[in-house]
């Protein structure tokens, strides 16, 4: 019984191994598009750019692209399909720190994009619709910390509050744009000249 016992659990757990293993090398599937599990370097020569599609020798590339450093670390890592960015495009430091991440469907920038500076610190948040056009908040940041810039959109056009700030948090533009038009304090050149008239 004992040795029955045994012979089913090592058999389980050569069975599961085998699963994760078979797992692993599935390709990736984005938006029930298969991305071969294909990887080549940014650098190979017979990758050749037409009309902003990406070739590989002479046939659209599906798979995915890497890029490195002169010390071999990895600088970008990218995903397409057909001949253009589909799924994850990620982008690091030197040091291995983090330094973007960015998704696309079909060529076109999608979901929610971030970046960060090189000790870890936010340098962008950029939201987009299905059509690669903003859609919601966008945002940067100095390197000190201080945000320098929220914006909001809808379906690519400015839609309400919009401001920016300088590097030591000091407003510099505090508008709201309605159908297309900005109202209120555009940027720092033209508050002074208001104020300048105000005050004449």
């Amino acid at each position: 019984m004992r040795v029955l016992f045994f012979s089913l659990f090592f058999y389980s757990v050569l069975i599961s191994c085998n699963e994760k293993k078979i797992e692993r090398e599935k390709p990736i599937s984005i938006d029930k598009i298969v991305i071969p599990s294909i990887e080549k370097k940014k650098s190979n020569v017979n990758f050749k750019l037409k009309n902003g599609v990406l070739f590989f020798y002479d046939k659209a590339y599906s798979g995915i692209i890497k890029d490195f450093y002169p010390d071999k670390n990895l600088k970008t890592t990218s995903e397409y399909y057909k001949g253009k960015r589909h799924g994850f495009f990620f982008g690091f430091y030197a040091n291995g720190q983090k330094w973007f991440e960015r998704y696309y469907t079909e060529g076109l920038k999608k979901g929610t994009h971030k970046g960060w500076f090189q000790e870890g610190q936010r340098m962008f948040e950029y939201h987009f619709n299905n059509k690669g056009v903003y859609n919601g908040t966008v945002k940067d940041w100095h390197p000190n910390g201080i945000i320098g810039k929220h914006f909001n959109f809808v379906e690519g056009k400015e839609s309400g509050s919009q401001k920016t700030w300088d590097l030591r948090g000091k407003i510099r533009a505090n508008f709201y744009t309605v159908n297309g038009e900005r109202h209120g304090l555009i940027g720092l050149k033209k508050c002074v000249s208001v104020l300048h008239k105000q005050t004449e």
